[in-house]
């Protein structure tokens, strides 16, 4: 908004008066007071009438019309890459997972949908965007993500922001869920992997070998904190405060996870009393190098939790005690996480057999 300049005016509609190729003046008279405003474009110029009107406005019915034109029209000139910056700020900060929001947000920027009008994103744009990223290889359960965050956009801007705006991803079919991956540690590749993160510095390993002994998640061991570990001769205790499903859990720590703690115990303490003082970038960048020489290509960090899940009852733990170490919430979650192998059980048969 900006002062009236001098000169004649041409009035090109209700309360809008034209001052120059590109200069617009709201003259209005609200509660008896004179409202003369200008602006550099017409959208701007009504928008800011007809909030006017609205305030003006006595019928309570006509009142609501006009804020819904007003909404209507804000939502208009909103895109869809405004609105997820919008929503990046508001909601996905506030998120534990926001790291990961913030990758699929600046993805989600880069392509067509971002610029359509947020009143104007359509099923077949959604079905369009989708199917660019199946192009690009990602999994359905990936597309079910991107999915679930416009989704959710759409959401906060109907009951937070008030925007009357339809959500478009009710109008699709959304991807499949996919089945549960069932990647383990195969033939010699957990040996080339401990080779090659030998040389990624004095965390990665350390960090490698406790995800498959402990179940623990990336974050959580990145949030392990020196003052919630307890160290004994033969066992221990590790506290988690600040788990993915916001509960905290103990986990038990057998001998050989005692040894590789204290090993890193051995190490200068961080200024934070965090056991792996190293950044989620750096982290990644030293296993994504370690997965390619070790020619594992396929596997995913994610794929130690259900290694060392499937360990868990392999070596004959019930499912109440390997959710207690987990943190598995259900029978079916935990069961998502265990793919035993055939020659373990075979053993195991053999072993009953022979009791």
């Amino acid at each position: 908004m900006k002062k009236a300049p001098s000169g004649t005016s041409k009035r090109i509609e209700k309360g809008i008066y034209q001052r120059g190729p590109y200069s617009y003046q709201v003259k209005l008279m609200l509660d008896g007071h004179k409202i003369c405003e200008t602006f550099d474009y017409l959208e701007e110029a009504r928008a800011y009438r007809d909030s006017l009107r609205v305030t003006k406005a006595l019928d309570p019915h006509a009142k609501q019309v006009l804020e819904a034109r007003v909404k209507k029209r804000d939502a208009g000139k909103m895109t869809l890459a405004k609105a997820l910056e919008k929503y990046q700020e508001e909601v996905t900060e506030n998120k534990k997972s926001a790291d990961t929001e913030k990758y699929r947000i600046a993805k989600l920027k880069r392509y067509d949908i971002a610029a359509i009008s947020l009143y104007r994103v359509s099923p077949d744009a959604v079905v369009k965007f989708l199917g660019e990223l199946r192009k690009e290889g990602l999994s359905e359960n990936s597309l079910r993500k991107y999915c679930a965050l416009i989704s959710h956009l759409y959401t906060v801007a109907v009951k937070r922001w008030r925007l009357e705006v339809t959500n478009p991803i009710k109008q699709i079919e959304l991807p499949s869920n996919g089945k549960p991956r069932k990647r383990r540690l195969e033939g010699d590749e957990e040996a080339k992997l401990v080779a090659e993160l030998k040389k990624a510095g004095p965390y990665v390993l350390p960090a490698f070998l406790l995800a498959v002994e402990t179940t623990m998640r990336q974050s959580e061991l990145l949030g392990l904190q020196w003052e919630n570990i307890t160290l004994e001769e033969q066992s221990g205790v590790a506290r988690l405060v600040d788990t993915k499903n916001g509960d905290s859990r103990d986990v038990p720590l057998t001998s050989t996870a005692v040894e590789i703690l204290k090993e890193l115990k051995r190490l200068p303490r961080s200024i934070d009393g965090r056991v792996f003082p190293i950044s989620k970038p750096v982290f990644r960048r030293a296993w994504e190098k370690a997965r390619e020489k070790a020619e594992a290509r396929d596997l995913r960090w994610h794929d130690l939790r259900h290694e060392g899940t499937s360990r868990l009852f392999e070596l004959g733990l019930n499912w109440v005690e390997a959710s207690s170490i987990t943190g598995h919430k259900t029978p079916q979650m935990i069961k998502d996480y265990t793919h035993l192998r055939a020659v373990k059980l075979a053993d195991k048969l053999n072993r009953l057999k022979r009791a």
